[in-house]
């Protein structure tokens, strides 16, 4: 009665693991494609915004390349960082939910002020 119970217990343990690493595995791809997705449809540019007492916060910009009409911005001031730095380096995401990146949002993420590299003190 043991073997049998000590069976059914290992069996549903390597399903539930087995589910788990599909599901893992399925959501890396997912990840991939939507990087993928930004590098090819978004450009992204970088600049320093002056504010009225002159000091400039460090802007990631990234805007669909699709110039042929007029895309809704969502916008970000963070303390936690604009990363990755680099024109030519993208985020793996943009916005909330990749939905809003394959709707052609502007996305803007700028640092806060004294933060990273934006000037000024915290």
């Amino acid at each position: 009665m043991k073997f049998n119970r000590l069976s059914k217990l290992l069996f549903v343990f390597s399903l539930t693991f087995l589910c788990q690493v599909s599901l893992l595995a399925q959501a890396a791809q997912t990840q991939t494609e939507l990087s993928t997705y930004i590098k090819e449809n978004y450009t992204k540019r970088e600049v320093l915004i002056p504010m009225r007492d002159g000091v400039k916060l460090f802007t990631s910009i990234y805007e669909p390349k699709a110039k042929s009409e007029k895309y809704p911005i969502m916008f970000d001031r963070t303390p936690y960082t604009v990363q990755p730095y680099g024109a030519d380096k993208f985020k793996e995401s943009l916005g909330p939910n990749e939905l809003f990146a394959r709707e052609g949002y502007i996305f803007v993420y700028q640092d806060v002020r004294g933060r990273w590299l934006s000037e000024g003190e915290f």
